[in-house]
């Protein structure tokens, strides 16, 4: 079958790799229809890797946003069969009694964490963007028949979920959402979602901040053409009840903390890079503020899922493009591309 294989920085290849078959009851052989092409994925293919810990040290399969058909069940799989739509949660915690992490629920935690798409693991775990993957059934949640291009939005819609539920009770809050790449616009959707009674999105671009209103946004800054309006929302100690920060720069975190009132929470959605950490952090030790990093997902994905099945939140604002498997370089290309929000790979 074809998979799109990452050898090394710059290097992705459509190309023929084994056929994954089912070795355990408890597998799932899933043909893939469409999947997003994540930040990672970006990392691995303009670095090689992400920072110096993650590096690609043999041809992987990327990807880990996707959806599919199932094709083929093992013997103890009793809630999926052949023809069923299923969207995959990439994560799959070991789940034994003696890992402390998956004893508490912690899933998201667990040190025998198996991601598909990951390079933080060697030999490493295989992705998505392949013809066929074959995964554990806990990894499949089935759904009615979706466009793909909408259920390829479920795992980064989890994120955004998990960024608002690190907020806590967000009903009849104002919250401030800073920045609008992929993450930050499903964020602002689901805060709005869950009950948010404003939502403002932050950024320098014009474009993403007009899709963040059709995402649900109440009111929208470019902070770099209208900085008075930033100074506005930091007076009297701020203007929002709490916020998600996911933009992974520094300047922009102090901004946000400004921004939150004392004692409101934010969500550290956004990942910072090396060298780009907030180095102001005085509204944050005279504000008495909670300040929450997001890693990941679990128990998010469900009401994620739901979100999309029920149309409650439509994501297809953000695609910018669908590209056939077999240009998966083309679509690498226009992803790392500041010009787009969303790109995806199909394989129908």
């Amino acid at each position: 079958m074809k998979a799109c294989v990452l050898h090394g920085k710059g290097d992705l290849r459509y190309e023929d790799v084994a056929d994954p078959i089912i070795s355990t009851d408890d597998e799932v052989k899933v043909k893939i229809l469409a999947g997003g092409i994540c930040g990672s994925d970006q990392h691995y293919y303009l670095e090689g890797g992400i920072g110096t810990s993650i590096v690609v040290r043999e041809p992987i399969v990327i990807g880990h946003e996707g959806c599919g058909v199932v094709e083929a069940v093992g013997a103890n799989v009793k809630d999926l069969k052949q023809g069923d739509m299923v969207i995959i949660r990439p994560a799959r915690p070991c789940f034994k009694p003696d890992c402390y992490y998956c004893s508490h629920h912690m899933y998201s935690y667990c040190e025998n964490m198996r991601h598909l798409g990951s390079a933080i693991t060697f030999p490493h775990v295989q992705g998505l963007f392949a013809e066929s993957v074959v995964v554990h059934q806990v990894q499949c949640r089935k759904v009615r028949e979706m466009k793909p291009d909408v259920a390829a939005f479920a795992e980064p819609l989890s994120v955004a979920f998990n960024g608002v539920h690190q907020l806590g009770d967000v009903i009849g809050k104002d919250v401030l959402v800073m920045g609008t790449g992929p993450i930050g616009l499903l964020c602002v959707a689901a805060a709005k979602v869950l009950g948010a009674n404003s939502v403002t999105a932050v950024d320098i671009r014009d474009e993403p901040l007009s899709i963040a209103k059709k995402m649900g946004a109440d009111a929208v800054i470019n902070s770099k053409t209208d900085p008075q309006a930033i100074e506005a929302l930091c007076v009297h100690k701020g203007q929002f009840d709490c916020a998600l920060e996911a933009t992974g720069n520094g300047f922009a975190c102090e901004q946000t903390m400004k921004m939150v009132r004392p004692e409101g929470v934010i969500s550290q959605v956004g990942m910072f890079g090396s060298g780009h950490q907030p180095k102001d952090f005085g509204a944050f030790a005279t504000k008495g503020l909670k300040w929450h990093s997001v890693f990941r997902f679990y128990s998010e994905f469900g009401p994620a899922v739901n979100a999309l099945e029920s149309g409650r939140i439509d994501p297809l604002p953000l695609l910018s493009a669908s590209y056939p498997a077999e240009q998966c370089v083309e679509a690498m290309e226009a992803a790392v591309s500041p010009t787009t929000c969303k790109v995806q790979v199909r394989f129908y």
